[in-house]
């Protein structure tokens, strides 16, 4: 409600606000009144200050994204495969998994906060008969999405066959899924598994298969009546489905004649297809291959449908129906088409490698992608930095031989920072990361571990040796290489590593928090680096399959009280997360008081952030209700009221 609109409400109410909100401070008793350190004036005018600034607390609240909550920023452009259930079309990226309703063309995206084990998916299939999506990721591990019969995801179970198997390559990466009587077929680079996704059971492994009983490479599946085919890196094998047939044995996977050396296969129409790079598709008739359509693509991915048999190539998507000419599909959005599928006649979805998902079910060809939030690029900025004193810091490459470099730009004198004692004192001469913390303290990242040194003097001192903090009777990650680091407002550290990211206290030596990928929506453990933007409390990671960031509860202090918010603002029944009250003074204090007066917790600000979890002061859950939020200054001198809403 705009604040005329309420100024209009409280005029024409007058009478009884008065004696609501005299109820309420009366019920708040001598707290309130302290707080101000004077009596609370009742009548509407008098009190329309406290009145209006709590409902603007409310409302600017709204928008605010909660604290502790993970946002992705992947690539959705660099679109793999794409698959239709009927009432919605999927499609993977590099690292992301989004689906589109063909009818709204409303777009949802799936990650790792939905419950998916991992991001990166190298290969997906779908099973119509039990609804069943399987996901494969490029670690060789598995997720079983099971959809409702809008397609909409209704349960995730990780399923990860290969994690616990021994004798298994370090590369059990899956390059095809293929469902055959709701039966998976996965192809990999150590052979053929059989799943029974609905019992969800290992069957059979087709793994020594090639010639005179070699490891095969499958590359690719399809089937006949009464044949499989496997493409493997030595060719293409065929071995019969019948029961009696033992498949696991060499012996029974025959090597077919090929004239080229073919880089996709299917089954359409019970014939089997195989693109020929630089040569065509061919079909195989009788024991010999016939060209049915020429093509000088180096590229070929194939889809059955009843349109006909679609084959994607490097730069453009044909249907090749059972009778009549081919139908080419060109269009400037196919830049790296990798898969097609039709839905209709002449209407198809492409995923695009550069483009995302692709389709010209409105007509002429469009991009579908989802919408994200805006992302702000930073530069990096951890190897070299400028300390408050004036004094460049810099970490110097192994080539270099490593270390840091301090130099004052005005008189051009420097010093080296080695692992020497009383020249630095560094852990490992590999120093990967640098920051500058509130105090002025120079922190680094390296090798075998964090530590920091102390500016004074640092150029002239002959004595100069880093502080290593010491954590659980140890130095901290002693020996373990730590990638990155980023200060908050509050002083805190976050230090990025190959096993994670961690959150510790002004000092090092207290650990705050620890997020993997196993237990959060990080997409990966490895670390590449890290930056905080104090503004707005978010902390943006970086690592090989993509970039995450996480909303901390500590962003740059304020030097007054006009832009305070509290969010989430009401509380709906079932969050879980934490209440944030954004825009603060440095250390301010935050006390949650109910209408009876009575303090249900009491914190303190980082930088200009505050945070409850909703539990008193004796870990319970707090009731439903309307609470108000008391704030000081830590010098006392300003103070601000506002109110917090909890549904039940």
């Amino acid at each position: 409600m705009r604040y005329r609109s309420w100024k209009r409400f409280c005029i024409n109410n007058r009478r009884k606000l008065k004696g609501r909100i005299t109820r309420i401070v009366r019920n708040g008793k001598k707290m309130v009144s302290d707080f101000f350190h004077k009596p609370v004036i009742t009548a509407c005018g008098k009190l329309s200050f406290l009145f209006f600034l709590i409902v603007k607390l409310n409302f600017a609240a709204a928008q605010e994204v909660p604290l502790g909550q993970w946002d992705t920023h992947f690539n959705y452009q660099s679109a793999r495969h794409v698959v239709s259930t009927g009432n919605r079309i999927f499609s993977s990226s590099y690292n992301g998994l989004f689906s589109i309703n063909p009818e709204d063309k409303k777009i949802k995206i799936l990650s790792k906060e939905d419950g998916l084990s991992e991001t990166g998916i190298n290969s997906f299939a779908y099973d119509q008969e039990y609804r069943t999506m399987l996901l494969a990721y490029r670690s060789g591990n598995m997720d079983l999405l099971y959809l409702n019969d809008q397609s909409e995801p209704e349960q995730i179970i990780p399923w990860h066959v290969f994690t616990n198997t021994s004798g298994l390559p370090d590369n059990k990466q899956i390059n095809r899924i293929l469902f055959q009587k709701s039966v998976a077929y996965l192809a990999t680079n150590f052979g053929i598994v059989v799943l029974n996704t609905k019992l969800q059971q290992v069957g059979e492994t087709y793994r020594y298969i090639a010639t005179n009983g070699a490891e095969a490479n499958v590359k690719d599946i399809a089937f006949s009546s009464d044949s499989i085919y496997a493409l493997t890196s030595t060719g293409i094998l065929a071995s019969s489905m019948s029961a009696t047939v033992n498949r696991q044995f060499f012996g029974n996977w025959k090597l077919l004649s090929v004239p080229f050396t073919a880089t996709a296969i299917v089954s359409h129409n019970n014939l089997i297809y195989a693109g020929f790079p630089g040569k065509g598709v061919y079909q195989l008739a009788n024991g010999s291959w016939i060209l049915i359509y020429p093509s000088i693509s180096f590229y070929y991915s194939f889809y059955s449908s009843t349109e006909g048999l679609i084959v994607t190539l490097e730069n453009s998507v044909v249907s090749i129906p059972a009778n009549g000419s081919p139908g080419v599909f060109r269009s400037s959005l196919f830049l790296s088409p990798k898969e097609s599928i039709v839905t209709s006649a002449d209407k198809i979805w492409t995923a695009d490698n550069k483009n995302g998902l692709v389709s010209n079910t409105e007509g002429d060809f469009k991009i579908f992608l989802p919408e994200q939030k805006d992302t702000t690029l930073f530069p990096r900025t951890d190897s070299s930095i400028v300390a408050p004193d004036g004094l460049t810091w810099t970490h110097l490459p192994s080539y270099l031989g490593g270390g840091i470099s301090v130099k004052n730009p005005q008189t051009n004198q420097e010093r080296f920072l080695t692992t020497a004692t009383n020249n630095g004192g560094l852990p490992s001469s590999t120093v990967n990361s640098l920051a500058v913390d509130q105090d002025g303290y120079i922190w680094f990242a390296g090798d075998k571990g964090v530590g920091y040194f102390l500016p004074d003097e640092i150029l002239t001192n002959s004595r100069v040796n880093a502080v290593l903090p010491v954590f659980g009777q140890r130095r901290l990650f002693s020996n373990e290489k730590c990638t990155a680091l980023a200060i908050e407002p509050g002083n805190r550290k976050w230090i990025g590593t190959l096993n994670g990211i961690y959150l510790f206290n002004a000092d090092g030596t207290e650990m705050i928090s620890q997020f993997t990928a196993e237990e959060s929506p990080l997409p990966s453990n490895a670390v590449t680096s890290l930056r905080f933007a104090p503004e707005t409390g978010m902390l943006f990671v970086d690592t090989p399959n993509g970039m995450v960031s996480y909303r901390s509860n500590s962003t740059s202090s304020a030097e007054n009280f006009s832009s305070v918010t509290i969010f989430p603002n009401p509380v709906r029944p079932g969050y879980g997360g934490q209440i944030g009250f954004k825009g603060l003074m440095e250390k301010s204090t935050v006390k949650v008081m109910q209408l009876s007066g009575r303090l249900v917790y009491e914190t303190k600000s980082e930088g200009g952030t505050a945070s409850w979890d909703l539990n008193d002061y004796k870990g319970n859950r707090v009731k439903g209700g309307v609470y108000l939020i008391l704030i000081i200054s830590s010098n006392g001198d300003q103070k601000l009221a506002g109110k917090l809403a909890v549904i039940d």
